[in-house]
């Protein structure tokens, strides 16, 4: 059991109706929380510095889509024009306390690489069970735990932050554009806040071929998916075939 997490042994279809990232208006981070990184441990407001950010919440040892995300993320913010360090980081926290650091560095590699500007004003970040609980209500991210299988459903999303830790803006991570995330850095660096964001339902969980959850989630997202959205699984079908079409060459 972790604690300060919400845990069951499987999460069900009528479950992932509270599967999603809603994020509060006026929403700001827990500034003097504990979170730790590949060397360091620091409280939240030294991890914003100066500049605005985007933020990623993801399983380190994902099976599923978290990776695909973090690195659609990744490629929109390459693809905006701004400048990393100069004009935006890059946080990603885990979700999960038992992981490691040595596991969060082997999610930055494999999604983001090992050298260049990005990755170095790139933070992926771990901490404990309770702060991970105080970090995602902040965010208005909401997901559940199945023990049974080890795996979290939980939304995919990306949040803009204010270097003050305000969170200004929830974004579909799988339907995000480059153009769209530039503005909302830009809007950020400037201390302006429009709408924040609508509910944001596109879930990541593992399949379980038993009870079909997983399919029967997709589903019933698939329903009610918008035209980005869809646009959104284009781009991660087109990063998942590059890579299969790259592996050999490894």
């Amino acid at each position: 059991m972790l604690a300060g997490v919400p845990a069951q042994a499987r999460v069900n279809v009528s479950e992932m109706a509270g599967v999603e990232a809603v994020p509060p208006p006026n929403g700001s981070l827990p500034l003097s929380l504990l979170v730790q990184g590949e060397k360091d441990i620091k409280p939240l407001r030294e991890w914003l510095g100066a500049t605005p950010s985007v933020w990623v919440l993801a399983d380190y040892t994902c099976k599923s889509l978290c990776g695909s995300t973090i690195s659609i993320v990744a490629e929109a913010l390459k693809n905006s024009g701004l400048k990393p360090g100069a004009d935006f980081r890059f946080v990603v926290v885990g979700l999960d306390p038992k992981d490691s650091v040595a596991d969060a560095l082997t999610m930055k590699h494999e999604q983001i690489g090992s050298d260049g500007e990005l990755v170095r004003n790139s933070h992926f970040l771990r901490t404990n069970a309770a702060a991970i609980r105080e970090l995602t209500n902040a965010f208005g991210f909401h997901f559940r735990y199945d023990s049974e299988h080890d795996q979290f459903a939980h939304p995919l999303a990306a949040f803009v932050v204010t270097p003050d830790g305000r969170v200004v803006r929830g974004l579909s991570a799988l339907a995000l554009d480059a153009a769209s995330l530039r503005l909302a850095l830009v809007d950020a660096g400037r201390g302006q806040v429009g709408s924040v964001a609508d509910h944001i339902g596109l879930i990541c969980y593992g399949f379980d071929p038993v009870s079909g959850t997983y399919t029967l989630a997709v589903g019933r997202l698939l329903a009610g998916t918008a035209l980005m959205t869809i646009i959104g699984l284009a781009a991660l079908i087109l990063v998942l075939l590059r890579r299969e079409h790259v592996a050999p060459s490894r």
